[in-house]
C-alpha cells in the first residue's frame, strides 16, 4: 500500500457534505467514481494505492478552500485474506 496525505483543516468547522457523485464500470471487475464534497479542508491532497485489499485501486483527492474532488479507480471484488484470492459474487454464494 502507498498512502500520501496532507491536510490543513479549519478546526472550527464540522462541514462535510456530498455535492455530487458519479460512478460506472470500466470492465467486469474494475469501476470508477468521481465525487465532490463540501468540507472543512483549507488544503487537502491524498494519493493512495491499495493492493490485495477490498476494493484495491488508486484514489486521488484534492481539496482547496472547503471543496474537495475525488477520483477513485478500483477493483469491485473483495479480497479473501484467508485464501489470498479475489472473491466475486459467485464465489461468495459458494460459502453460504
Amino acid at each position: 500500500m502507498i498512502n500520501f496525505n496532507f491536510h490543513i483543516t479549519n478546526p472550527f468547522s464540522k462541514r462535510w457534505d456530498i455535492l455530487s457523485s458519479k460512478h460506472g464500470n470500466i470492465t467486469k471487475n474494475k469501476a470508477w467514481e468521481i465525487n465532490s464534497y463540501a468540507t472543512s479542508a483549507i488544503l487537502s491532497v491524498t494519493f493512495e494505492v491499495l493492493m490485495c485489499s477490498d476494493h484495491a485501486g488508486i484514489r486521488l483527492q484534492f481539496g482547496l478552500l472547503g471543496y474537495e474532488i475525488e477520483l477513485h479507480i478500483y477493483d469491485s471484488r473483495h479480497w479473501n485474506y484467508t485464501t489470498n484470492t479475489w472473491e466475486t459474487e459467485a464465489t461468495l454464494k459458494e460459502y453460504k
